[in-house]
Parts: C-alpha cells; structure tokens; sequence
C-alpha cells in the first residue's frame, strides 16, 4: 500500500471517527429521556448511523474551509528546478561541509510508516470482525436449513388474508422451523416461524404474530440491521456504532407493534402473543441480530406494558419535523466539523531534473477512458462500435448514456444490440423510450435484447408494443415478451400469453404457464389443465406449480396419473401437490412413489403422505420407516409425530 493512499485512508477514518461521534452523540443526547415517539428515535439513529460515512467524504470533495482537528505527518516532497534553470555547481568546500547531512531520498525525506501500519491493523481487525458475523450468520442459516415453506393451511391463510387487507404487494415466503423459538423476518420476503405457533397459539394471536413480521418485511428491518451490524463491526473503534444498532433493533420493535396492531385493531392479542412466545425461549438468541417477534427476551416486558396500557398511536407519526432537524444537523456537520487531513511537508531542494507531465489521477484516467471510447462509437468498423458500447456499459459512466442512445439508430444490427445492452447496465430512464422504440426493430436479435434491456426498468416501458411481440415468428423473441410482461404484472395480457401455451417451442409453453401462474390469471386456468398433458416435462410441471399458485382443483385422476409420469420432475411436484391439498384418493400412488427410484420422489410422497389426515396414509408412513432411504425414514418418523 502506498503511503499517499494510507494517509489519506487513515485521514478519513479519523475524520469519521470526530464526525460520527458528534451526529450519534446528538442522537444519544436527543432520545435518551425516552419521550420521543419510535419513529422519530428510528429517523434520528438512522440518520446518526450513515450520515458519518459521507459528511468527511462531502468535506474534502467541496474542499471547504473547515478546522483541522491534527494534519498526519508527510514525506518531504523533491522541488524540481525551474525549466531551463541550470543546476548550481557547489563550491568543494562547501560539498564536503554537506556530506554528512540528509539529503532527498535519504532518511530525512522517508516516507512515514505509521499511517501504513495504522490502516494495515484496521483493516485486518475489520475484515476479521466482519468475517465472524458472517460465519454466525451461516450458523443461523444451518439452523433452519431444515425449515419447511408452508404453503396451504390456516397460519398460510392468515397471512394471505393480511397482505391483502394490508394492501403489502411483494410476494412473501411463509416456512416453519422447529429449531426456533421465536418468530423471524428474514431477508426481504421470508417469515420463519417456529412449530409452536401452530398448536400454542390461538388465531388471533397468530393474526398478530404474523402483521408484526410482516411490518419488519414492509420496514426492510432485517436489511437495516445487517447493515448497522457490519459498520459496527468495520468501525470497531467507534463505540457508539454498537448503541446505535440496539436502539435500531429497539425502535424496529416498538414500530412494528404498532404496525400489527394498526392493522389488525387489536394490542391485547399481540400482548399475549408476546407473552406465550417468551414461555418458549429457552436458549440465547439466534446469534446475529435480526428482526423477530421476540429475540430480545429482556425487552418484551416493556412492549407488553406499552400494549396493554394503549400508549401506541392510533396513527403514524409524522417524522417530517425530525427530517429536517436531522437534516440541518448534517449540513452542519459538514459545514463546521473538524476533519483530519493529510499534512504537507516543505519541500526540499533536488538536483535539476527533466520536466514531467503532471500526475495523472484514477479519475483523469476514467475520464479520458470514457471519451476515448465515445470516440470510437463512430469508428468505421462495426465490431470496434459494438466492442467500445460494450464496454462504455460495463464502466457504468452515466456520460455515455446519450451517445448510446445515438446509436441505437445505426444501420448494423449487432451495434445496436450491443447498445441496447450497455444501456440497459447503465440503467438510466432516459433509455427506456428508445430502446421500445426498437420492439419493432427488423432484426430478431435486436428485439430480444430490447426485451431483456427493458426488463430493467419498472416504469414506462409500453407493454402493448410488448404484447404485440407474442405474435413474432421468433419463438426467442416471444420468450423474452413473455418473461417481460411476468416482471410488468401485465395482468391484462394474460389472455394473449395463454395462447402461447399451444406454441410450437416448449421454452414459449413453459415460460407461458409459469407467467400466467404469478400473474394469477384465473381466466387461464382452463388453457393451463391443457397444459398438463404436454409433450414437454417441463411444460407439464410448470403447469402444475401454475395451477397450485392459482388455487384451481384438479381432478384426482389427473393427479395420480401424473404422479406415474415419465419425468421425476413432474412425479415429484404431483405429489408434493396431493399432500398440499390432501387427496386422500392419492395415498395407494404416494405409496408406490415411496420406492420411486429417485430420492426427491421419495422424499416428497412420504412428505406428502404426512399432510393427508387419513388411516391409510398413516400405515402408509409406518412401512417407510423401513425404507432403505435415510431420508424417507426421517420423513416418515418427522410426520408421524405432527397432527396431519
């Protein structure tokens, strides 16, 4: 590492040091007393956590005059003599008398160390801590790997109930785990919940259960805290990163008690919810901090009490003030707030040396690389025009936007593919209007790529030119449409992509039913029981996951036939499907598919079997525990412990 760039790293570290704990002392300073409604606490720490990663950053990009809390030592910098100006001879007296004294280059003028030692040991320590959170979240993701997605019964209808009164549109992943004891929100569309939840709690309790994990969904809490997580871990130094992320978890919390209890009108269920929940924490928690019901055992009596005793607003607090506030607290910090920067040594005399050019920097240098490659957009050869798009889109340049647009218009097909790719990198939404435009372009892969360029964007793309394209002799082109009009929600072409399910190319007819699946095309579910007797496997499985998402009956004798199809694919999601809806009729094929000679299969029927409340089934289980597959026997013996 050189020493210029550890000064500078070491500058900055320490100015973030100075700017961080004054923006998170001011937030410790204003919440403290605790009279502040959650949702401005939420704000202020939010703002106190990030604002110090930028406002040195900010400082030293508007060089502004602020104080200079210590300058860091630097190497003496060599003057060069005067272009032209003839070095002076020394007397030889005068040379002897300076022998002994340092000289450029020589121990005097040495670059200093320490900063490089510094920043060496701080990234050391910060990669090491940062690596020890994540080998503990690993630790948590093997502890529900043996979690399981609930798809159908009264918690899957409770929470699809939720989302729609709610109005929460992302789609949510709802599973169940026995080596929890609380329930969890993970990453952006997972709950997790623990077996309990099921037999412990009553519905309304189970209601509440899931608005509160639904409200760390629709907050983005478990982003927010793996976020504050690994700052506290990387600015290790800074000792109130660590108050800042449990008064993050803290306010998580409390906000989304109040959402829950917002939506489903009642705190008293939520309040016993918490109650029975802390009767089953019998361990530590998880190990890295994330959004749940009750991970934080101590904390809980404090929401009760807030519940109870109807503390909580009957609306969301206006954080509009507190924006501001936090907001002129930001200026000033970058506006008076010492910084830390990089001192500068006199220079020392050199000998006379050849004029050089001045340095060039990483961002001179990126800069004459972009225009370079403008340049060469209007090259005369075709293949330097689509190499030098290419590239100007994988840079990132936003400078390169409207050249490329330009040449959207150029009369070789490959350039213009190569230009709709750069720009849908680039991800500008000036794009969008030309790169439709090319939706009617003569060259299939043109379209296609114009396709998949536009799936980058969620606005103004016009989906009836997309529409329009379902029709293209290409079946590439028609694939693309499709899987466009799925990322749009274009639930109005759904009777257009459903014609599709009898297109001569399996890719179109499987990407038709999976599309019309997650569109919840009702309209469809004829065209898709059509699609379970294609010639194609996948074709007839995508069918089937359709029809599951759309909750449309299918007749039992189709089912079992599909369990005796050709492809262990489709065998295997027949089966995981009679189980989800407990198709008692389909017990003697499940039966059978417990020696299938693929493991999936096995697995799935004998899980299958678990879900169907029926005699039959339940001898069924009882046979597969002596099963020669480890995993069936797992299964039988996991389901013969669960109520169907």
């Amino acid at each position: 590492m050189s020493s210029p760039l550890a000064s500078n790293l070491l500058a900055w570290l320490l100015t973030y040091l100075i700017h961080s704990t004054a923006l998170l002392g001011v937030a410790w300073l204003v919440t403290r007393r605790g009279r502040l409604e959650p949702a401005a606490s939420d704000l202020l720490w939010k703002v106190a956590l990030l604002a110090g990663l930028a406002t040195g950053t900010v400082q030293a990009r508007l060089d502004l005059a602020t104080p200079r809390a210590v300058s860091l030592p630097a190497a003496a910098r060599v003057q060069p003599a005067a272009l032209g100006e003839p070095a002076a001879v020394p007397a030889v007296g005068a040379a002897r008398d300076r022998a002994d004294q340092p000289t450029a280059g020589s121990s005097g003028s040495r670059t200093p160390v320490m900063p490089i030692i510094v920043v060496l040991v701080w990234g050391a320590l910060a990669l090491g801590s940062s690596l020890h959170y994540m080998a503990r979240r690993l630790i948590l993701v093997g502890r529900l790997a043996d979690r399981r997605p609930v798809s159908d019964g009264p918690l899957a209808a409770l929470l699809a109930e939720l989302r729609r009164t709610t109005g929460y549109r992302r789609r949510v992943h709802l599973t169940m785990a026995r080596t929890i004891s609380s329930p969890v929100a993970l990453g952006l569309s997972e709950i997790c919940v623990p077996e309990l939840a099921l037999s412990e709690l009553a519905v309304e309790q189970q209601r509440s259960m899931l608005a509160h994990e639904l409200a760390h969904l629709a907050r983005r809490d478990s982003l927010w805290l793996a976020g504050a997580s690994l700052i506290e871990r990387c600015f290790f130094f800074q000792p109130l990163n660590r108050l800042a992320r449990r008064e993050l978890e803290t306010t998580a919390e409390y906000l989304s008690d109040e959402w829950a209890t917002r939506k489903t009108g009642s705190a008293v269920a939520l309040a016993k919810c918490l109650a029975t929940v802390a009767e089953w924490i019998q361990a530590s928690p998880l190990g890295v901090p994330v959004a749940g019901l009750a991970e934080r055992r101590s904390f809980l009596v404090s929401r009760i009490s807030r519940l109870l005793e109807g503390r909580l607003p009957s609306t969301p607090a206006s954080r509009r003030g507190w924006a501001v506030a936090a907001a002129l607290g930001v200026a000033a910090t970058i506006a008076a707030a010492p910084r830390v920067s990089q001192g500068v040594a006199p220079a020392a005399p050199a000998a006379p040396a050849p004029t050089e050019a001045a340095p060039v920097t990483a961002s001179t240098q990126d800069t004459a690389v972009v225009r370079a490659l403008i340049a060469r957009l209007k090259d005369e050869n075709a293949g330097v025009r689509s190499a030098a798009a290419r590239s100007l889109g994988r840079l990132g340049d936003r400078r390169a936007v409207t050249p490329l647009i330009d040449v959207l218009a150029e009369s070789d097909g490959e350039v213009r593919s190569a230009a709709v790719e750069a720009l849908a990198e680039l991800g500008d939404a000036r794009a969008v209007g030309p790169i439709a435009a090319l939706l009617k372009d003569p060259v299939a892969d043109v379209k296609r790529n114009a396709l998949g360029a536009l799936s980058h964007f969620d606005q103004g793309v016009p989906t009836a030119a997309v529409v329009a394209l379902l029709d293209d002799p290409e079946a590439d082109v028609r694939h693309e449409a499709i899987d466009l009009l799925d990322h749009l929600r274009a639930r109005g072409a759904a009777g257009a992509i459903a014609r599709l399910i009898h297109d001569p190319s399996a890719d179109v007819r499987h990407s038709a039913v999976a599309a019309l699946g997650e569109l919840g095309a009702q309209s469809a579910a004829a065209a898709i029981t059509e699609a379970l007797s294609d010639a194609n496997a996948d074709v007839r499985e995508g069918a089937l996951g359709a029809l599951a998402d759309l909750k449309v009956p299918i007749a039992e004798a189709t089912l079992s036939s599909l369990m005796k199809d050709g492809s262990a694919d489709v065998r295997q999601r027949a089966a995981e499907l009679a189980g989800e809806r407990s198709v008692i009729a389909a017990i003697p094929q499940l039966r059978r598919l417990i020696d299938d000679p693929r493991s999936d299969v096995r697995e799935a029927a004998t899980e299958a079997l678990g879900h169907i409340a029926d005699p039959a089934a339940r001898q069924a289980l009882q046979a597969a525990l002596q099963s020669p597959d480890p995993r069936v026997r797992r299964a039988a013996a996991e389901a013969l412990g669960q109520d169907p």
